[in-house]
């Protein structure tokens, strides 16, 4: 939604041309209903005015319509249609070597281009043997997949995985690993504590089982390539108490609906030495990390819509990750901790051995 607020007079601008054709191909999409289609394709609306009630239309919707409005506009038939799109979706790269790198002052980008892009695991622990289930999950597991889909990642999604399914998991997919792609992403949400994140029978997955398989010696294919890793991850049982939404940000706005939270806290991690590896987790040490037991958790539906805001703009993924940071600290809730109402806070954290810019260029 953010994209087309900040860009709606360019779009109006790009878009005014033919109106017609862009309801008529929103309508095929199912972005709009074909009563919504006759009502906007009123012969006393100029193709100026249609435009600008569609997009109204399109952001009143939600971010997941505005999203799938974005995904249209990036089709070859509209971007044929209406040059400018094309040039505004596919910021031109840089110059670059060899070695995918530029001038000499300025630093590399890491190579971005091939169909699909790469691979993007998601592991998504739900249920669980001995701790309290992590509701709301699904929410993040759905926005993943579908941000990373549309980044051109092939996505696959494992749930609810013992420690030792999790282990083979990662395992194999270093060893076996037959992508021919550019980058490996993978998700994990589950409990977790100091030591690694849980598998649903209480295992613990340690950091060397999740980055080890994934290093140069181990998988030569992803030697020289990016590799991020997206961690949300609750401590279990003992900070598993729900709580009611009392306010969403420090400037004090109301919730919308009441929605239960429960508190994940996790302690800071180090990751492997070796290069090219970027690590981002839902909090620093001692803070709690927040789920949201109807939307999802704070910090992956951030991240989500920050990629989404800032990927079509070609920002690498460190700086959309400061975004995350800033949007993520700026919420608070009101939650009870042993018989004391508490402002409750986060604050995400990410370390990097990458050596050059990590951009997700979204596919044409």
């Amino acid at each position: 939604m953010q994209t087309l607020l900040e860009k709606k007079t360019f779009f109006i601008d790009a878009l005014s041309a033919d109106a017609s054709f862009v309801l008529q191909h929103a309508e095929q999409s199912k972005i709009i209903t074909k009563r919504e289609y006759s009502n906007l394709n009123h012969p006393n609306h100029t193709q100026e005015d249609i435009i600008i009630k569609l997009l109204d239309k399109v952001m009143n919707k939600g971010d997941e319509t505005c999203l799938k409005f974005l995904q249209l506009l990036q089709h070859e038939q509209l971007q044929e249609n209406f040059p400018g799109l094309k040039e505004y979706f596919r910021p031109p790269q840089p110059a670059l070597n060899q070695d995918n790198r530029g001038p000499e002052d300025e630093i590399g980008q890491y190579k971005m281009s091939s169909v699909p892009r790469g691979l993007c695991v998601i592991i998504n622990n739900m249920k669980f043997a001995c701790f309290g289930d992590r509701n709301g999950s699904e929410k993040d597991e759905e926005c993943l997949n579908k941000v990373f889909s549309w980044l051109g990642f092939t996505v696959e999604v494992h749930r609810d995985k013992t420690a030792p399914q999790m282990k083979k998991l990662l395992k194999d997919l270093g060893q076996e690993f037959n992508h021919e792609g550019d980058c490996f992403v993978c998700c994990i949400l589950s409990h977790g504590c100091t030591e690694g994140v849980y598998g649903t029978d209480g295992g613990v997955v340690s950091n060397e089982d999740i980055f080890g398989p994934f290093r140069g010696t181990s998988c030569e294919k992803l030697a020289g390539k990016p590799k991020a890793f997206f961690i949300q991850a609750c401590r279990g049982k003992d900070y598993q108490l729900p709580v009611e939404v009392q306010a969403d940000n420090l400037e004090g706005d109301e919730a919308a609906e009441a929605a239960a939270l429960e508190m994940d806290v996790v302690e800071i991690i180090t990751i492997p030495d070796d290069a090219d590896f970027l690590m981002a987790r839902s909090t620093v040490k001692g803070f709690y990390s927040f789920r949201n037991t109807l939307s999802g958790s704070w910090f992956i539906q951030s991240l989500c819509k920050q990629l989404e805001t800032h990927c079509p703009k070609g920002e690498d993924v460190q700086s959309i990750l400061l975004s995350v940071n800033q949007d993520v600290s700026l919420k608070a809730a009101k939650v009870m901790v042993k018989d004391r109402l508490v402002t409750a806070k986060q604050m995400p954290v990410h370390k990097v051995t990458l050596r050059k810019k990590l951009v997700f260029w979204v596919p044409s």
